[in-house]
């Protein structure tokens, strides 16, 4: 039985090494939401770097599903997505699934994703 493919835990500054369509999931910080083409810009500095990565996050698909608080300039959100390249410089991701991270405690979670790395 083939079942869908899974995601690759990632943080968002290793987004940009990852091939166009690589199902992805990861945190992200929301910075912007672009209305007219349905984008979250989302941030999350680690490892920590003068300019911060950007993750264009285009939620079309799921919009529906979307909670208006989990749009909002602060909210942490965790995507499940594609990658995908652009014209345009930036990371772009299509999203399949957007979710509340809640109150998440960050040095925990990124502590979780290196130590998942190493662990193969």
């Amino acid at each position: 039985m083939n079942g869908p493919v899974a995601s690759t835990l990632l943080l968002l500054g290793e987004l940009d090494k990852c091939a166009p369509g690589t199902k992805v999931r990861f945190l992200g910080c929301v910075d912007e939401y672009v209305l007219e083409s349905a984008t979250l810009r989302l941030k999350h500095n680690h490892p920590t770097s003068d300019t911060p990565k950007i993750a264009n996050v285009n939620i079309e698909h799921v919009l529906e599903s979307i909670k208006r608080y989990e749009i909002d300039v602060g909210s942490w959100v965790n995507v499940i997505g594609y990658t995908g390249r652009r014209k345009e410089k930036g990371i772009h991701v299509q999203a399949i699934a957007v979710w509340s991270a809640g109150n998440v405690k960050l040095d925990a979670y990124q502590n979780a994703v290196e130590a998942r790395k190493e662990a193969g």
